[in-house]
Order: C-alpha cells, then structure tokens, then sequence
C-alpha cells in the first residue's frame, strides 16, 4: 500500500469518493461497513479509534472493534488518514464509559486492548492500595488531557 497524499492528510482535504477509490486501487472491496466507516471518519467529529468504534455500533451493531482498528490501519497506510492528528482534537467524551473497554497505546505506538473487566480489576486493585475500600461497580474513568 502507498502513502501518497500527505500533504492532503496533513489538511484534511481527502474527500470519501478519494478514499474509496484509493481503497479500490490498493485491491480491497468496499464493503457496507467499510463505506460507512469512511462516511464516519470524513463526516464527524472524533478523537480516537475507540469513538469511531462507538459511531459506528451505533449505526450497525455488527461492526466489531477489531473491524474499526483494521480499517483505520488500512486507511492510514494508504495515505487517507493520520493518527498523529487525532490527538489534536478535544476529547468528546463519548469512548470514556468503560463499555467495550479501551486501547493503551505506547510511545512505540503499540496498542494494547483491555476489556472492561480488566479496567475495573486494575482500578480497583489502585485504589484498594490507595485505601478505598467501596468495590462498587466503576461507571465512567475521566482521563485528563494535560
């Protein structure tokens, strides 16, 4: 795959009908739900691979997350996307309820995906150490941009 549009992913000036027809000369399909994740992604407003993961489930429930990942590393391969840019964008709040999980990503941009099981045993094991004893259910992490 070509990373060929920099420049136009740099401004944000790829249209749908050029990332479609990029895909179709890189050989993939297009799919419904490849359509409509790029409507998603040249359409709305999101701050990570998560939310774009919760626009799309709500359009289509069948669309997994490992469907929204694998695209979005298809897109950002060929030039239609860069994820350096969605961290410039506020967060929405809308990937912060713990459903689903989340993805840590490293500096050496390694994702790492954690279920929502797994967040609540990390949470609560930091603040059982902290002295909070309430193993009530965690409804939301709020993570502070700074």
């Amino acid at each position: 795959m070509t990373n060929n549009n920099n420049d136009s992913v740099e401004r944000g000036l790829l249209t749908k009908e050029e990332i479609l027809q990029s895909l179709k000369q890189n050989g993939l399909r297009i799919t419904e739900q490849r359509k409509l994740l790029v409507d998603i992604i040249t359409e709305e407003d999101y701050t990570c691979c998560k939310e774009v993961y919760l626009l799309a489930h709500d359009r289509d429930p069948s669309i997994g997350i490992a469907t929204v990942y694998r695209m979005i590393n298809v897109l950002e391969q060929i030039g239609a996307i860069s994820r350096k840019n969605l961290q410039k964008n506020e967060c929405t709040g809308r990937c912060c309820d713990m459903k689903g999980g989340c993805t840590v990503v490293t500096e050496a941009s390694k994702e790492i995906l954690l279920s929502e099981d797994d967040l609540q045993e990390a949470i609560k094991y930091i603040m059982k150490k902290k002295g909070y004893t309430d193993q009530s259910q965690i409804k939301a992490l709020l993570v502070d941009q700074g």
